[in-house]
């Protein structure tokens, strides 16, 4: 079985990097795994963390327990983004599995191709609509400013930072899905730079010939 405690913090990640190391992992390491019943991992980046646990009483003293070891440094949680999340692999008979948001990625029980219970990931509804609002906002800034070709080497160079990043096993769909919906977004906003019409969707498509975005796929395999 596996409990997962999703941790907020509230300060900045700077703040967070120089104190986190001898205020948590160090107080992990040290005192924490001793007293639990169960095996006990973490995985933080700044100020966001994630510790899973073997069982869910363990889970609950590390909650409480991590709350006030934050309190004696005048720290605290982000109580609306800490939460317990029940993330025992999938057995008949048993509550569904939950899910759970870190760094941009959903995690969640899926199946292999032989239909084994697999633990994958996919990006963020939140992340992924956050993404597109910003294409938005960068395409309505720029469309007029600069000359077609930079524009879409710049447009191409957020789309490989983007798969660099989400290009992660078991999430090329939703890769995919942001490069069909940011082109979108970018056709729209090029068709904007005069009151003439840069291109229709078939002249776009030729353009997209000769230009080719970057392809989804996985830079980091996770099994």
């Amino acid at each position: 079985m596996t409990f997962c405690i999703i941790v907020g913090g509230v300060c900045s990640p700077i703040f967070a990097n120089i104190f986190a190391h001898t205020v948590i992992d160090v107080w992990m390491e040290e005192v924490v795994k001793p007293h639990c019943a169960g095996k006990v991992a973490w995985f933080r980046y700044a100020d966001d963390m994630v510790i899973c646990c073997e069982y869910e009483r363990d889970a609950l003293r590390v909650r409480k327990a991590l709350a006030g070891r934050l309190a004696r440094y005048r720290l605290a949680l982000n109580e609306q983004k800490t939460r317990l999340v029940d993330y025992t692999r999938p057995r008949n008979g048993h509550p569904r599995p939950g899910v759970f948001d870190f760094l941009g990625f959903t995690f969640y029980w899926g199946r292999s191709r032989k239909g084994a219970p697999l633990p994958k990931v996919k990006t963020s509804g939140k992340r992924l609509s956050a993404k597109l609002k910003a294409v938005n906002a960068w395409g309505r800034t720029i469309r007029s400013r600069y000359p077609l070709n930079y524009i879409w080497a710049v447009f191409c160079a957020k789309l490989r930072g983007h798969i660099q990043y989400y290009g992660v096993s078991f999430n090329t769909r939703a890769v995919q899905t942001f490069l069909m919906k940011a082109t979108r977004i970018l056709f729209k906003w090029l068709n904007r730079r005069s009151q003439r019409r840069s291109f229709n969707w078939e002249q776009f498509n030729l353009f997209l010939m000769a230009n080719p975005l970057p392809r989804a796929t996985v830079c980091h395999a996770l099994f």
